[in-house]
């Protein structure tokens, strides 16, 4: 079970679907930008290797703990809204400009 309870993230107004759907988007978005970091990382060890004439890339201690995600992007996301980093939109609010 995931801390803090969708009790204390979600507002008056707010439905449990829009929470659920707004921490999914948030994990994907964190997943992904893990991947991107994670392809940097590798493309960044292929070309020192390269430039050093070895034939493949090795990652330092330092880098392998950049490219392991410590936490579930999930529970990030949920801390992320908790925390108020995030919040979700209300799309009347979208809409009246």
């Amino acid at each position: 079970m995931l801390r803090p309870s969708m009790y204390q993230i979600i507002g008056k107004n707010d439905s449990y679907y829009s929470l659920v759907i707004g921490i999914a988007k948030r994990a994907r978005e964190i997943a992904e930008q893990h991947c991107r970091e994670k392809e940097a990382a590798k493309a960044a060890a292929d070309k020192r290797a390269k430039l050093n004439g070895e034939q493949k890339g090795r990652l330092d201690d330092k880098t392998i703990k950049q490219i392991v995600l410590e936490e579930n992007p999930v529970k990030t996301a949920v801390d992320e809204f908790a925390a108020g980093k995030y919040r979700l939109a209300d799309p009347d609010e979208d809409n009246a400009d």
